[in-house]
């Protein structure tokens, strides 16, 4: 989920606004968004066992979301702190969907490595 919204806060601030570089500072979510990740995939069997889990459903995927998705585009916006400026325009919004690639790949390769389900 983190990787998407990355992608998004490089076109931000890439095609939009055109500024130069690559935003670091969505990186630095990182060290929150693994932790609550983990935190959230360890608890959502618990959550979800609730009786008023029907209730709460959209408000636990909506958190959740929220929370990986709107800070980094948050962080690219108001602090970006840019490296890799001598990029072409595009340049940063292109790195991020090759890792994107990259990462969708090696899923697929290591799913077919394993065999069938």
């Amino acid at each position: 989920m983190f990787l998407p919204a990355y992608l998004g806060a490089t076109l931000v601030t890439d095609a939009l606004l055109g500024r130069p570089g690559l935003p670091t500072s969505p990186l630095v979510w990182l060290l929150v968004a693994t932790p609550l990740g983990i935190a959230i995939v360890r608890f959502e069997e618990a959550v979800q066992a609730r009786p008023d889990w029907d209730k709460r459903q959209g408000l636990w995927y909506g958190t959740g979301v929220g929370l990986m998705t709107l800070p980094p585009l948050g962080l690219a916006l108001f602090a970006a702190a840019p490296v890799l400026t001598s990029l072409p325009r595009g340049g940063p919004s292109a790195l991020v969907v090759a890792a994107l690639v990259i990462l969708v790949g090696v899923i697929v390769v290591r799913g077919k490595l394993r065999g069938p389900a």
